[in-house]
C-alpha cells in the first residue's frame, strides 16, 4: 500500500489522489488490533488441541494448569471402547454422553469451559442480531400484529 499499489483494493483504485500512507497506517492499526484480539486464542492452542483430540494428545504436552487431567488422559487413551466412540460421535456428544463425571471430572469440566465460551458468544451475537432485525423492521410499525409476533 505504501508503494502506491492498490491491487487488492479494487474500489480504492477507482479514485484519484489517494492518500496511500494514510490507508497503510490504518491497515497497520487494523492488523495490530486483530493480532491483539486473537492473541489469547494463540495462547490457548494446546487447550484446543487437547479438547479436540484427547485420545491422541501427547500427555506430556498437557498445559501446566491441566496436571490433574494427565491421569484422565492416560485412561482415555488406553480405553479402546472410548476411543472408538470418540471417532464415531460429535465432539460435544462425546464429552456429554461418554465421559462420566465420576471417572473424568477434570476433563469434562475443562471441555465444558471451552465449549461454553464459544456457545455463549454465539448466543449473544444471535440475540443482538435478532434485536437489530426487530428494531429495524418493526420499530416504525407498531401494530397489534407486530407486537403479537415478536
Amino acid at each position: 500500500m505504501l508503494s502506491g499499489n492498490s491491487y487488492h483494493f479494487n474500489t480504492l483504485s477507482a479514485y484519484e489522489n489517494i492518500a496511500y500512507a494514510q490507508y497503510a497506517e490504518e491497515l497497520k492499526l487494523l492488523s495490530e488490533q486483530f493480532l491483539n484480539r486473537f492473541s489469547d486464542l494463540k495462547n490457548m492452542e494446546d487447550c484446543f488441541s487437547l479438547s479436540a483430540s484427547p485420545t491422541k494428545y501427547n500427555v506430556q504436552n498437557a498445559p501446566i494448569q491441566l496436571e490433574l487431567e494427565q491421569m484422565e488422559l492416560i485412561e482415555i487413551q488406553e480405553n479402546s471402547p472410548l476411543k472408538s466412540k470418540f471417532e464415531d460421535v460429535e465432539l460435544c456428544d462425546f464429552y456429554k454422553k461418554y465421559l462420566e463425571d465420576d471417572n473424568f471430572p477434570q476433563l469434562r469440566k475443562f471441555a465444558r469451559t471451552l465449549i461454553c465460551a464459544f456457545g455463549s458468544t454465539y448466543k449473544c451475537e444471535k440475540f443482538f442480531s435478532l434485536m437489530k432485525v426487530n428494531k429495524s423492521t418493526h420499530r416504525t410499525r407498531l401494530t397489534d400484529d407486530n407486537l403479537e409476533n415478536s
